[in-house]
């Protein structure tokens, strides 16, 4: 993955596979950096820095795996915006 791609992948604790899939990307489109006509890798790279700041990149990565895994594979944006913010805020971090 490009070096843009893999520290989000790696914030959210996804597999290089779920990471393809959940952006709709290619090996070589993954590899060459050719996402930029997706914002929502840009906005959840900023929505998970701010998440990994406050909680920890651990904690977020248990919490994708546990409850935001299925809102990015089913590509719900907005969804998981709305359930990292409730967790974040019901965890006491905001």
């Amino acid at each position: 993955m490009s070096s843009r791609l893999a520290p989000l992948a790696a914030r959210l604790g996804l597999s290089e596979d779920e990471t393809l899939a959940i952006f709709g990307l290619s090996p070589l489109e993954a590899l060459g950096g050719e996402f930029d006509h997706l914002p929502e890798v840009e906005v959840l790279d900023g929505l998970s820095a701010e998440a990994a700041e406050l909680a920890g990149e651990g904690a977020l990565a248990k919490w994708v795996r546990a409850s935001g895994l299925g809102l990015l594979e089913a590509r719900d944006w907005l969804g998981f915006e709305d359930a990292l913010d409730r967790w974040l805020r019901d965890s006491g971090l905001v």
